[in-house]
């Protein structure tokens, strides 16, 4: 091309602002014993006013606003072998139905989902459509060190941008120059004209709608080998958690206000990264997603930003795709109805010596606090026990049990889990209902297998109650025929109703054979609380199922 075009955009204007990485125009060895206060209100905002120390302190506050800026739950995501049957499992025993879908249908090539509601509880259940063969080419996660190689693209593509302004704007030249020296009659006014005629096709509406076009297609091929590229390490991750754990909870999701500020609270704190943040966007809106990881384990937790999606779950998914045949929408709706209503907890199992330096990220990734604890003195049977501390968002609407094995005379549950999971990882999940009865009752009847509760637990509940003249809503003999465990406050006991406040909880047999992944109930009176009165009626129940197992063993 001729060089001398640079004379008519010596000046030329910037590359235009990249849109595929757009952003929105707005904006715990001591003390473990006691379950610490509820605070109504908090003037101070923790994570710029508290140290890590004191976060996971006793006698920290809960407040109603989300000041460390975490709102609730959004989702888990679970891995599975095969997640179309994983969905119509929890359809048929635990009474979800699927509300949104992704895979080659809609044009996912590596991955494909099936995500399930009931009540406010999202599960995602994912499982590979490809085997990504060389899985260990790249490192995943990465870390803030290595941001400032992505940069240097994102540099590049900001200059290609620039020059293709350049280059579009040099055709034209080429062109009239052409025309002119071939057609010209008067050499001295060819110039003039010649100006005249660049101008006039560069500031067309033809010309600019044009460019604007190529751009755009620029912008959206990168924007597409990211999906793409994120979709192939998004296989790897599944492909890998799967050859280490076999099935379970990959990711914990939550709702977050300014995605971008915690993102980097998270990563100068340590954690990995998955995805960096972005806005995604469908028909029904956008949202702001980013995916970390947790120091020491493969926990990913993704943080998303609603800025105005009104859909079912998230962009790039579907209305599920499965019709049901009749014959099962029918044994569907004969089947007793089983409600939810939130995710209560999720409970992260650890190894020797790991919670507390767990707990301690977590109040520096995201200014979580500790929020009640257990220690051996708590929680033992006499053969095996554990230690426990809750981490909770600043309005307790997330709330994180971690657990660690003690020294004990047999191995425990945590030991157990850690043998067949492969390292640190979701034990179980707690789904809140407002009436256990009903909702223990209806998944029994659709297959779903409880621990035993045994029988002196019953006769000791019995007995407290009564010595502390307490009633409950709920018939005892029902509770007992139930298996479900109970936890109350006596300090709270009314003296015209002998109500007070109580926990329920029940707990199921694990999911599939490996003794891992495993379910809980939970209805709560009033009682925040984790039952701590409940730990040991629990630990006899695992226990016994242990000794079927086989790993109920002596410790050396």
């Amino acid at each position: 091309m001729n060089g001398s075009a640079n004379s008519f955009f010596s000046n030329p204007n910037g590359a235009p602002e990249r849109n595929f990485i757009p952003s929105p125009d707005a904006e715990f060895k001591s003390c473990l014993l006691s379950e610490l206060p509820y605070y109504p209100t908090c003037d101070t905002d923790p994570i710029f006013q508290f140290t890590c120390d004191e976060l996971i302190g006793d006698r920290f506050p809960i407040t109603k606003y989300p000041f460390d800026g975490f709102i609730n739950f959004h989702s888990l995501k679970i891995c599975s072998s095969n997640a179309k049957q994983m969905s119509k499992y929890l359809q048929l025993a635990m009474g979800f139905r699927e509300v949104a879908y992704r895979g080659l249908e809609n044009d996912s090539r590596l991955v494909a989902s099936h995500v399930v509601q009931n009540g406010s509880i999202f599960l995602e259940i994912v499982n590979t459509l490809e085997t990504i063969k060389d899985d260990n080419v790249l490192r995943f996660p990465y870390f803030k060190q290595d941001l400032s190689l992505f940069e240097k693209f994102d540099h590049d593509l900001s200059t290609y941008l620039k020059e293709f302004k350049i280059t579009t704007e040099d055709l034209v030249f080429d062109y009239v120059n052409n025309r002119i020296e071939s057609l010209s009659t008067n050499p001295l006014k060819s110039l003039k004209f010649g100006r005249h005629m660049y101008n006039t096709i560069i500031k067309g509406g033809k010309y600019k709608a044009i460019s604007q076009e190529i751009k755009k297609i620029i912008v959206d091929v990168i924007n597409d080998s990211e999906l793409i590229y994120n979709d192939i390490m998004e296989c790897a991750l599944i492909q890998k958690f799967l050859k280490n754990h076999a099935e379970g909870v990959m990711d914990i999701a939550f709702n977050v206000k300014s995605i971008d500020v915690i993102f980097q609270k998270a990563i100068q704190s340590g954690a990995g990264i998955i995805r960096l943040p972005r806005i995604l966007s469908d028909e029904n809106g956008s949202v702001k997603l980013a995916i970390i990881t947790v120091p020491n384990t493969d926990i990913q937790h993704t943080l998303i930003e609603n800025l105005d999606y009104t859909g079912t779950f998230l962009p790039g998914y579907s209305e599920s795709i499965m019709g049901l045949a009749q014959g099962y929408q029918e044994q569907l709706e004969s089947l007793p109805p089983v409600h939810f209503t939130s995710i209560d907890h999720c409970v992260e199992n650890y190894s020797w010596n790991q919670m507390i330096s767990q707990a301690k990220i977590y109040a520096e990734m995201f200014g979580f606090h500790k929020y009640w604890s257990v220690d051996e003195m708590d929680v033992s049977t006499g053969f095996t026990a554990l230690r426990s501390i809750v981490m909770s968002s600043s309005n307790g609407q997330i709330k994180m049990p971690f657990n660690e094995p003690v020294k004990s005379k047999f191995k425990g549950q945590i030991e157990e889990f850690n043998d067949f999971y492969g390292g640190p990882g979701i034990q179980h999940i707690a789904l809140r209902t407002n009436d256990i009865v009903q909702t223990v009752k209806a998944m029994i009847q659709r297959g779903i297998e409880f621990n035993q509760a045994s029988e002196s637990y019953y006769k000791n509940l019995q007995q407290r109650l009564a010595n502390d003249d307490i009633e409950l809503y709920e018939d005892i003999n029902e509770i007992k025929a139930l298996n479900i465990l109970i936890d109350y406050d006596p300090t709270t006991r009314n003296k015209r109703t002998k109500r007070c406040h109580y926990i329920l909880q029940v707990f199921s047999q694990p999911l599939h054979d490996r003794p891992t992944l495993f379910i809980e109930v939970i209805q709560r009176h009033h009682h925040n609380g984790f039952g701590k009165g409940t730990f040991k009626g629990l630990f006899e129940t695992i226990e016994s199922q242990q000794k079927l197992r086989g790993t109920f063993v002596e410790v050396e």
